[in-house]
């Protein structure tokens, strides 16, 4: 095995350059886990909004009574009744919410007329719906008692409205059959994967091929007794293990930081999916070492390979977010399939075949991408064979 022991020396040569790829993937990683904390279901607390009340009518029983059920909703802001204080209220975001009883608006209400409340928004804003909700909850059910009991005194009103309004409902959330687990963090952290790992495969096969294939060492080893066969069968076996390693490195790292998705059937596919991209990387990688033919290059085609076909692929920005024409030229090669993949994987609670299908297809073109550049590789290698013969 005097081969693959040279093979594994040389990787060890160029462990620093290596390694760079795998503590960036960690780093990533680490950041990822910290900042996708899990967020607690199934609560809800409200939240006051501040608002502005300018009252145009008298101080009456139904004004009061309304300004104080309000109260329970809404922040109280005293703002000068000018129209451009009013606006610099709502553009520094000093109130959200602007409510004006127009004139007589009692006197109205209580006859039966049809009047109503004033109200400035901030645009496209979600918390004046809430309080929204809360006027229209207290005058409808102030427009009941007006209608069915006739000459109600103010005083009785809000007495009675105020005591239907702030009445409210137990409600317990119950989560039927199994909870859904969240699948995020290992959906990213392997789709990060892709990138450091076709890096280091790059690196790792392209500087043993630069060596096994300069010319004078190359002569010297068909000089040896080992014949060319056994030769390229370890040359291979280095290289199947090289990836293996790295590979089997970066799930055991997923373990450590996210164990209780890696151990699900979920997890089980995500790894499995890994795998098959590995594989694939590797056929690249080779092929990329076969063309690589110094130093200063290397490094230059590893980070084009790996970053560019990450970008291009849904590894750094979703695939959801890029542009049909972008999707349709990276389906072209084996990350894109991967990420897509990954991503059906991560959204998947039922694993019926019909559900499996799809990921199985991608698997199934990760695997013919490999075998392809493969082929393509070994074409390659013949070719520049005979010519430095």
């Amino acid at each position: 095995m005097q081969v693959f022991k040279v093979y594994f020396k040389i990787i060890k040569a160029n462990m620093k350059q290596i390694s760079i790829y795998l503590i960036v993937f960690l780093a990533l990683s680490l950041i990822f886990s910290i900042s996708s904390s899990p967020k607690e279901e199934g609560s809800f607390s409200k939240t006051k909004t501040n608002a502005a009340f300018i009252n145009l009518d008298e101080d009456t029983a139904l004004t009061k009574g309304f300004k104080n059920y309000l109260s329970n909703y809404v922040n109280f802001v005293d703002v000068e009744n000018k129209q451009e204080k009013l606006q610099d209220a709502l553009f520094f975001r000093d109130v959200d919410y602007i409510i004006t009883i127009p004139k007589d608006f009692t006197k109205s209400f209580l006859q039966g007329k049809p009047v109503q409340i004033k109200k400035t928004i901030v645009p496209n804003s979600t918390t004046g719906m809430y309080v929204d909700m809360a006027v229209n909850k207290y005058f409808n059910t102030a427009r009941i008692y007006v209608n069915n009991l006739p000459g109600i005194t103010q005083e009785n009103l809000v007495k009675e409205v105020s005591k239907d309004a702030s009445s409210e409902v137990q409600i317990d959330l119950k989560t039927f059959g199994a909870k859904k687990q969240d699948n995020s963090f290992a959906v990213n952290y392997f789709n990060y994967l892709a990138y450091s790992l076709f890096a280091m495969l790059v690196l790792g096969v392209s500087s043993n091929l630069m060596v096994f294939n300069n010319k004078n060492l190359k002569r010297r080893n068909l000089c040896s007794p080992m014949k060319d066969r056994t030769f390229n069968l370890q040359l291979i076996a280095a290289n199947l293990a090289f990836a293996l390693i790295s590979y089997g490195a970066m799930v055991i790292l997923g373990l450590i930081l996210n164990r209780q998705n890696i151990f699900s059937y979920n997890g089980l596919l995500l790894c499995i999916n890994a795998l098959i991209f590995t594989i694939a990387a590797l056929s690249v990688s080779y092929l990329a070492g076969l063309l690589i033919k110094n130093r200063s290059a290397q490094s230059a085609i590893a980070n084009v390979l790996s970053l560019g076909l990450c970008f291009l692929s849904g590894v750094f920005v979703p695939q959801q977010l890029l542009s049909k024409q972008t999707l349709t030229i990276a389906s072209f090669n084996p990350t894109y399939w991967y990420v897509k993949a990954n991503n059906a994987i991560g959204t998947l609670s039922n694993f019926s075949f019909d559900n499996l299908s799809p990921i199985f297809n991608c698997m199934f073109i990760e695997l013919a991408f490999a075998i392809a550049i493969f082929s393509v590789s070994l074409v390659v290698s013949k070719q520049k064979r005979m010519t430095n013969s």
